[in-house]
């Protein structure tokens, strides 16, 4: 169809479908503007980052939106396109739905991000931020995925057969990548639990002990004593016993064990460890001033009484400083005070025909 040909009623029709659209172009950008005042009213919240969050989200595909209703009132205000629309309509359709999923996508990531850093009094009731890029990722695959099958079945495409072939692809990558999606996972339940945190100080059995710097998809960073980034899978992290030593307060108990010789005066070694351990602690900067020291015998070992002495730190870290003081103040002590720390040492039993032999084999003098 030629414009020439357009007869003075259908160039009529054609006008009015331009003011329309032209009626509407303005209301979308006045909507935009508006878009703030109307989350407000809608969630009711007094959280302005949050609405803020939202307004920003929903601008672009809300000022698309509108002006895809445009187009549609406007194209069937022309009565000679009748017949010539279908094509049209499955664009403006889909056109219409993909707007829909990405409003929806955006809004959730906008509560998502403010969910990782609204102003609570407990930090375990905020999504923790470090998780939030993982989650965000597997929200916005899912909600895309879900929204593109959508999109394509109202277009008319047959998407029995997609999904058929979604699902068999989907079994052989799992089945391919195993190993990765185990450390994926490993990672989205250490993230989500909170038992291992960016900045947390831990030990892992067997394994090193430093500063967690981060925990990404496929391993975990570490920081260890030599100044080494060690990075371990999170699968083996997850089923590792770890002691994290970040997770309550920061005090951490400096234990020593020592023994004294049994013909030792017990009473007498433990007024003189005492003496030391309360000493230590009144003068040495990183011990806790309030924290009773613990000295305790703790069992007949095979050449001395075993003795068990801590001290509190302020921190873990400190707690080497301060075990690496106290055995130097017991060592000097016990040399003063006379308290003999033995070798270890080995009593031995033979039997008559033993000893003879032992004495035969030995050469002449």
């Amino acid at each position: 169809m030629s414009f020439i040909d357009l007869s003075r009623a259908e160039w009529l029709e054609l006008l009015i479908a331009l003011a329309i659209f032209g009626v509407g172009f303005s209301i979308a950008f006045v909507a935009r503007g508006l878009v703030r005042t109307v989350v407000s009213r809608i969630t009711r919240s007094n959280e302005s980052h949050l609405n803020e969050l939202l307004a920003r989200a929903l601008r672009p595909p809300l000022t698309f939106l509108f002006l895809l209703v445009a187009v549609a009132v406007a194209v069937r205000s022309i009565s000679f396109l009748e017949g010539e629309l279908e094509t049209p309509q499955r664009i403006w359709l889909a056109l219409t739905l993909l707007m829909v999923v990405i409003a929806v996508q955006r809004t959730i990531s906008a509560i998502l991000t403010w969910l990782s850093v609204r102003p609570t009094t407990s930090p375990d009731a905020r999504l923790n931020s470090q998780s939030l890029p993982l989650v965000r990722r597997g929200v916005n695959f899912s909600i895309l995925l879900i929204g593109g099958l959508i999109m394509l079945d109202a277009v008319g495409v047959q998407i029995s057969p997609l999904l058929a072939g979604l699902g068999i692809g989907g079994l052989a990558v799992a089945l391919a990548l195993q190993p990765l999606l185990a450390n994926v996972f490993a990672s989205s339940y250490m993230l989500s639990d909170a038992s291992v945190r960016v900045g947390d100080l831990i030990e892992i059995a067997g394994g090193p002990v430093g500063t967690v710097e981060d925990i990404g998809w496929r391993a975990t960073r570490i920081m260890n004593f030599d100044n080494n980034m060690v990075m371990i899978p999170n699968s083996r992290l997850a089923d590792a016993t770890i002691t994290n030593y970040s997770s309550s307060d920061s005090f951490s108990d400096a234990r020593v064990d020592i023994g004294v010789a049994y013909e030792e005066d017990l009473e007498r070694v433990e007024a003189v460890c005492r003496d030391v351990l309360t000493a230590l602690r009144d003068a040495h900067e990183v011990a806790v001033k309030d924290a009773d020291p613990v000295m305790r015998f703790t069992g007949f070992g095979e050449s001395n009484i075993e003795i068990m002495m801590k001290l509190r730190a302020i921190t873990w870290t400190d707690s080497f400083a301060l075990r690496h003081e106290l055995i130097k103040r017991i060592h000097a002590r016990f040399l003063a005070e006379g308290i003999t720390v033995n070798y270890p040492t080995r009593r031995l039993f033979l039997q008559a025909e033993d000893a003879s032999a032992l004495t035969r084999s030995a050469p002449d003098t």
